[in-house]
């Protein structure tokens, strides 16, 4: 009887672990990719000077946020989302408009394979 109990607890809270991690994961996507896209605004309208406040301030905080998972998850898309960062970062000093749209696009899809490489559903069990 024991053990029932035991493998109940431990199989709870795994499961609780995994949903927890599952929805941090996507806030932490999500937060990203609407700063993202507030940069791409600024960029379509040919603000350049505040496309460049606003990527310093998501580089900064995804730095100091991403030690958190890069711990736990694939280091590769988060490698990703950094090094399109700063690739961004020398496009919108250019003014560049199409460099700086592929590697927000590039960005955006790296953050969503963050989401989707860790979500607990039946196809990545099967």
């Amino acid at each position: 009887m024991k053990s029932l109990f035991s493998v109940l607890t431990w199989t709870f809270i795994f499961l609780f672990l995994g949903f927890y991690i599952n929805t941090e994961i996507e806030n932490f996507s999500t937060k990203y990719e609407n700063k993202i896209s507030v940069i791409e605004n600024h960029i379509i309208e040919n603000n350049w000077d505040d496309a460049k406040e606003d990527l310093e301030d998501l580089t900064k905080s995804w730095h100091k946020e991403k030690n958190i998972w890069y711990k736990l998850l694939n280091h590769e898309y988060f490698n990703n989302v950094s090094r399109n960062l700063n690739i961004l970062d020398k496009a919108i000093s250019l003014n560049d408009k199409p460099l700086s749209f592929e590697q927000i696009e590039l960005i955006k899809m790296a953050l969503d394979n963050i989401v989707e490489s860790e979500r607990c559903d039946l196809n990545h069990i099967f």
